[in-house]
């Protein structure tokens, strides 16, 4: 499955911002029509491609976006004034490189505070992230909009890959979701060759926007698509024994039963478990915190699973996850994809 890490590292790098997604779904559109595939982009960005023309249709999801930053204001002296895009803790900003993303450049600048050199106070405390701001190394406003900066401006903070334990597991920024992404990916590459599933089933493979700021393209791609069945890939944050159980790295995807807003057909969850265990494919059944796409679409009244890995430390830089999950995630979904669970 060394296909599978190159795509999720290809797709890791990209910024997608939620609501600039846009460097992600250019890939993946540039994937799926080398497939043959003329994917559709609805009117919020999300990316639908559809296989086959069977009865039986299984709606396929994972999101593209990522949290960040965008750019709100230029001071007189050149030091851009931010907001955050989704949930990032303030304890992760400071002393940080960013990229910010312009149409034809990359703009880098640095996150940081006084260093203790010149404190007056020593007090250890967190500054918020409306107390920070980028220096992107000019002087001026003028400077900075010669640069191309004009807010709104979207930012990440710079992305990195690292291996872990000998290259058991990966760590990167957006893992969340784009190992999902990555999946979903390999999954229709898969899917496109195997001719004889297309009278049988139809696939509909979607990747969403704004998941990360309220579910806003899942909610969209209700309206566009009728499913028999719904699995949503996104990554599961891990692990609080109070939260999610006794989860953990190197076990297996996870079946994500319960979060904050989400309830998924108990009866449906087991029987998924029970095919993956006769297949011999490790499993777990968590609960978990947060919640995704698939709160919104449980509200076409289909039934609904969202299926994920581990990943530890979620919306820093350092997600991280172990590869033998996300090669056994590839496992998992392929055997639902060519199973009929009606």
């Amino acid at each position: 499955m060394s296909g599978l890490l190159d795509t999720f590292r290809e797709l890791v790098l990209k910024p997608g911002v939620s609501g600039f997604e846009h460097p992600v779904r250019d890939l993946i559109i540039q994937e799926l029509r080398k497939l043959g595939l003329e994917p559709k982009v609805d009117s919020m960005g999300n990316v639908i491609a559809e296989v086959g023309e069977g009865e039986y249709r299984v709606l396929v999801t994972a999101h593209m976006d990522e949290v960040g930053l965008v750019v709100t204001y230029v001071e007189n002296d050149g030091k851009l004034r931010f907001r955050k895009v989704g949930g990032i803790d303030d304890r992760v900003l400071q002393n940080q490189i960013v990229e910010i993303y312009l149409k034809d450049r990359v703009v880098s600048g640095v996150v940081s505070v006084q260093p203790p050199h010149i404190q007056l106070k020593r007090d250890v405390q967190i500054v918020p992230w409306h107390e920070l701001y980028i220096d992107i190394g000019v002087d001026s406003r003028q400077e900075a909009e010669e640069l191309g900066i004009r807010p709104p401006c979207p930012a990440v903070l710079k992305k990195h890959i690292t291996h872990l334990g000998g290259g058991k597991c990966v760590a990167a920024r957006a893992v969340d979701d784009r190992a999902g992404c990555a999946v979903l990916l390999e999954l229709c590459k898969t899917i496109v060759r195997e001719r004889e599933l297309h009278r049988r089933f139809h696939y509909i493979f979607a990747w969403t926007v704004q998941e990360e700021i309220g579910l806003r393209g899942a909610k969209a791609l209700t309206a566009v698509v009728r499913p028999s069945i719904v699995y949503v890939l996104d990554t599961v944050t891990c692990c609080n024994p109070v939260i999610t159980g006794d989860m953990k790295l190197g076990a297996g995807p996870v079946l994500r039963i319960l979060d904050n807003e989400f309830i998924a057909p108990v009866d449906l969850v087991f029987r998924i478990k029970e095919l993956a265990d006769r297949e011999g494919i490790p499993c777990q059944v968590c609960t978990a915190g947060g919640t995704t796409d698939a709160l919104e679409l449980q509200e076409m009244n289909v039934p609904t699973v969202p299926i994920g890995i581990p990943v530890k430390y979620s919306h820093s830089l350092v997600e991280t996850f172990n590869v033998q999950d996300l090669e056994n995630w590839y496992r998992l979904m392929y055997m639902l994809l060519t199973t009929r669970l009606d």
